[in-house]
Parts: C-alpha cells; structure tokens; sequence
C-alpha cells in the first residue's frame, strides 16, 4: 500500500486506478485478520449484559472509532455476531472482527474526473487488499429495524491520506453471510475532509 500511497499524493487519476484494477482483479488474497489483542484496562462494560467494548481511538471526530464488541464464550473473548445486536455485529464486521464474512459488496467506486465504475468483491477480499498497514475506523450513522448505514475509513498513518467506504444493509439480513452490502467507494482522498463529509451525512440522516 506505500507505493499506492506515494502515487496518492502525485496523480490521484492513477492511484485510483491503481486500486480499482487491484480490487477487480480475479487473484486470490489471503484471510487476513487483525491480532486481537484485549487489556483489561481497555476492556469496557455495556448496558447489554455480557456484551464488553475494546476500547480504541478515534480518528478526526469522536464517533468515527476503532472500537469493537466481544462476549466471553468459555474461557475466551470473541468478537460478537448476533443478529439482536445489529449496530455492535456491524461495528465488528467493518473493523474486519468477523471471521465468517462472506458478503458480496456491491461497490461504486468515486473516481478522479467523475469516473464511477461498479464492481463486486467479496468484503473479506477488500480487507485482505487494504487493511493491512493501514488503521481503520468506522462509525454507524443510521440504524432501524430494516436498514444500517455506516462509515469505514482506512487511513494511511505515514503518508496521512484514506480510502473511505459509505455502506448499508439490511438490518435483518447482517448475519448472513452471503447477503449484499451496498456502497460507495472513495479512494486516496485527504483526511482533512472527514468532518465535512460526517456534517453532510447527518444532514442527510436528518431530513
């Protein structure tokens, strides 16, 4: 991702085409899993009983986090998967927690000079091509009972720029793993502009 990053900051045109072959490409990616490394320190309670919170950073604004959610099953904490809880099951699933994940992302990628090409990938591939060397953060911006909308941000700490995924589903089907999430793909973008762009989805949110 360095040479992707280092191209971002001389001709985003190319960068971004850079990324969409790489994610169109058809060669297979390994199953890639951040360690889950778990403090007592960071270790929170929620109001649901049983459920914990791993506490993280958060990234230009408070919601925007790199939090996730575990229960103890045994002797041991997983990352929670539990259709009653859909706004904790889709913060594990975009901080790429969930290892089940299987779902097809049908994705509009937001190109320099207007460009938007459609392209599916399987969401574990997308991680598998991004995610490493780069921190993510995500923030849910609207849930109800049929639909959950969020915000997924992988930001390149040395060269401080980020890809930023706008993504929804519906709420009913997020534990199965072969349904569709929907979204818009922005790449190689500066991330001075996440607080306007969290200003105009909450506009959006509220109308």
């Amino acid at each position: 991702m360095i040479a992707l990053g280092m191209k971002a900051q001389t001709d985003k045109a190319d960068a971004d085409q850079l990324i969409y072959q790489m994610l169109t490409s058809s060669s297979q990616t390994e199953d890639w899993h951040p360690a889950m490394i778990i403090q007592n320190d960071n270790l929170k309670e929620t109001s649901e009983k049983g459920i914990y919170i791993v506490s993280g950073d958060s990234f230009q604004i408070k919601s925007l986090r790199s939090d996730f959610y575990v229960i103890k099953k045994e002797d041991s904490w997983v990352p929670l998967n539990d259709g009653r809880y859909p706004l904790e099951t889709m913060v594990n699933l975009l901080m790429n927690r969930i290892n089940d994940n299987s779902h097809p992302l049908k994705l509009r990628h937001h190109q320099y000079g207007g460009h938007k090409p459609r392209f599916t990938i399987p969401m574990q591939n997308l991680f598998n091509l991004l995610a490493p060397n780069m921190q993510l953060y995500c923030s849910v911006t609207y849930i109800d009972e049929h639909e959950i909308r969020a915000i997924l941000v992988f930001h390149q700490q040395k060269l401080n720029f980020i890809h930023m995924l706008e993504l929804k589903v519906d709420t009913r089907k997020l534990t199965d793993a072969t349904s569709t999430i929907s979204g818009d793909l922005y790449t190689n973008i500066p991330q001075g502009n996440i607080n306007n762009i969290f200003k105009e989805k909450n506009t959006k949110n509220n109308e």
